[in-house]
């Protein structure tokens, strides 16, 4: 049975790394015969009851020391793990795991990963002495390969796929799991709802007042604005300051959601407004026209591969800009639909190709291993 270790930011309750975990397991279980995972993971409990699949904790060096010694593979990723933006510690952290199973002679797979921003020399150096010794990297969009490129990593191969989450398939989803939390919050069945998914950024505060403003416009039309955590419990918090900041009344939820039910109460809505990545990839994966607030270049880098517009970025939110962009979606609502469903239908194509290449190279790599235990 082929052994893999994945290392990634699991166990966090963080709705988009565990997405891509799930979209990951699935799609390297359907090419890979025997397949036999183990999840690096803050609450390994948790990820063994909701995945089944065997996880350790990730900072147990016994324990990774062990499972890595008896992989046949490791995968990093996906997500956002190499940059240097919010500290030191996840770059270290993430390719330290990486070290340890090339000084153990394992093969690496960077699976679907968004590199940057690597700001530090310590960062950049690092990326280019550890990032250069895996065997291959996939990457989720053309700007992650550049910013390799610059950082001097140029040995093993580098394919641009996609976000492993895009290899969701959202017709697997219980629309019942939403309609059972929103009947909780209140909301009447049939009401036109505005999915919310906002976070806190490093102290900046203007940004709050003027999504406060955009969504009592909305409420002013008739809709629902609906506060989605994505990340519990920050979320909650920076959707409840800008709630105090509205004239409206939203809806908050403030339950922990896993990714099952946030794509359940997210395909209720007409329109989305969102920070973080996945709320976005979400949206796409769903076909509902969005504008998103860009904390990070990842955002950016996800809404012009969908054509979606950024109605700004957090340092210098500009009400008109954003109350232009969100009225433009609206208008054109069912065309963007149709746009989002064309494109998603690609970037689901490559997210899956990731697995088909962790498949190919295991299998060399098992082949190799059946090889030298023929020639002892």
């Amino acid at each position: 049975m082929p052994r893999v270790v994945i290392s990634g930011y699991y166990g966090f309750q963080n709705n988009g790394d565990e997405a891509m975990l799930y979209a990951m397991l699935r799609a390297l279980d359907q090419k890979i015969r025997g397949f036999d995972p183990v999840v690096l993971s803050r609450d390994p409990e948790g990820t063994r009851k909701f995945y089944g699949v065997r996880s350790v904790p990730r900072h147990d060096l016994g324990s990774i020391l062990a499972e890595i010694r008896r992989a046949d593979l490791i995968i990093s990723g996906g997500g956002g793990l190499l940059q240097d933006v919010t500290g030191p510690n996840s770059i270290l952290y993430y390719l330290g795991i990486v070290t340890l199973a090339r000084v153990m002679r394992k093969p690496v797979f960077f699976y679907g990963q968004g590199i940057g921003p690597i700001r530090t020399v310590l960062g950049k150096t690092l990326m280019r002495l550890v990032a250069n010794r895996v065997n291959l990297i996939t990457v989720r969009d053309r700007e992650s390969k550049e910013e390799l490129i610059d950082l001097g990593v140029v040995r093993p191969g580098i394919e641009v796929t996609a976000d492993p989450a895009l290899g969701l398939d959202v017709s697997e989803i219980d629309p019942g799991l939403g309609a059972d939390i929103l009947a909780g919050a209140g909301v009447p069945e049939g009401q036109g709802l505005v999915g919310v998914s906002v976070r806190a950024w490093k102290g900046e505060s203007a940004y709050k007042a003027v999504i406060a403003r955009v969504c009592d416009n909305l409420a002013a039309e008739g809709l629902k604005v609906i506060f989605l955590p994505m990340h519990y419990p920050g979320d909650v918090a920076a959707g409840k300051e800008i709630a105090s900041l509205m004239n409206s009344e939203p809806v908050i939820i403030e339950r922990n959601l896993n990714f099952k039910e946030m794509l359940s109460l997210m395909a209720q809505t007409r329109l989305i407004i969102g920070m973080r990545l996945h709320f976005l990839i979400f949206g796409a994966l769903l076909n509902i026209p969005m504008v998103g607030v860009s904390y990070d270049p990842k955002v950016d880098r996800f809404l012009s591969l969908v054509n979606m517009p950024a109605g700004g970025s957090v340092e210098n939110l500009d009400y008109h800009k954003l109350s232009e962009c969100v009225s433009r979606v609206m208008t054109a609502s069912d065309q963007l639909r149709g746009e989002l469903a064309g494109k998603v239908a690609v970037l689901r194509r490559e997210a899956l190709r990731g697995a088909d290449l962790a498949a190919e190279m295991l299998k060399g790599r098992i082949q190799e291993t059946g090889d030298r235990r023929q020639e002892k």
